[in-house]
């Protein structure tokens, strides 16, 4: 039960964390280690359900979690259990792989999802979009709504409508570009999808949805912070703003819309930006990895 303890207390740290970090504004100001943090958070939170109820389960075998499930499996097959396996040691087992295989399938189906949503998008692009004159990374739709997305991928695709051309000026298109070349540089689908697809698993969970609307959120910020690298961050603030008081549309599902995510608190951060001093980026990344990498010691130490 002692290591079963240790699962608990890494679930309360992981539980804990995901509240402070969901309502605290100080990731804001260093998007991509709260990313990084946030991933190690989410990581710790789903390993430590899973070998809460696998610890307490599999106590019996005093094997670390990987082992004693291969164990388990072995003795199952065989119609000869450990007698210190009871219907509860049975139930809790049961539980944990469950949900491993849930949040294993889930994932797998959100990503092919989401692939083809891409395909699709890229399909109808060829269709109705064309290069931008002077800017060849951009394809233009006729649209008179404003819109500006990416749509990631190995052949990422920087989408632009006539609307946002006609909204702003040369030096603001250019940045929104920028922003857009971010996301397709950085993958920042993939930082999403997990988030997005634990989401998908547990839909009722008002905690997983803070989370993903919180990682989303800074993933627009790191593109931010790239994008104001080239350009000047007054100027992509002044275009966001443009968005902001304008008619625009969604960006459609399987893309990244620099457009459509809290513009407000982007716009503040862009106008009144600030620094985390480097080393307490490397204390944070530093406990974010322990805290990562505790439950998966855990699965492999004995019970």
């Amino acid at each position: 039960m002692t290591y079963a303890a240790h699962h608990v207390l890494t679930l309360l740290a992981a539980v804990s964390s995901m509240a402070a970090m969901s309502r605290s504004r100080l990731t804001w100001r260093t998007p991509r280690t709260s990313l990084l943090i946030w991933q190690a958070v989410g990581l710790t939170l789903v390993l430590s359900v899973i070998g809460t109820a696998l610890a307490i389960g599999l106590a019996p075998y005093r094997l670390g979690i990987v082992p004693a499930v291969v164990s388990f499996g072995h003795d199952l097959a065989r119609g000869d259990l450990p007698t210190g396996i009871t219907a509860f040691h049975l139930l809790l087992t049961a539980c944990g792989i469950a949900v491993t295989v849930w949040i294993v399938a889930v994932f797998a189906r959100s990503a092919c999802s989401v692939a083809t949503l891409r395909r699709r998008q890229r399909s109808l692009l060829g269709l109705i979009a064309h290069p931008h004159p002077e800017l060849q990374e951009a394809l233009v739709v006729a649209h008179p709504a404003v819109a500006a997305y990416c749509v990631p991928g190995r052949k990422a695709a920087i989408v632009i409508s006539t609307g946002s051309l006609d909204l702003l000026t040369d030096q603001e298109l250019r940045a929104v570009l920028a922003h857009e070349r971010a996301h397709a540089h950085e993958r920042h689908d993939l930082v999403i999808l997990p988030f997005a697809a634990l989401h998908r698993a547990f839909p009722a969970s008002r905690h997983v949805r803070a989370m993903l609307d919180a990682v989303a959120l800074l993933v627009e910020m790191r593109a931010d912070d790239r994008a104001a690298r080239e350009h000047d961050r007054r100027t992509l603030a002044t275009a966001l703003h443009r968005f902001r008081t304008c008619d625009r549309i969604a960006s459609p599902p399987g893309t990244l819309g620099g457009a459509g995510h809290d513009l407000d608190a982007r716009i503040a951060r862009l106008t009144m930006p600030s620094r985390t001093p480097w080393p307490i980026r490397v204390m944070l990344l530093t406990v974010a990895l322990t805290v990562a990498s505790t439950p998966l010691s855990l699965f492999l130490l004995p019970l």
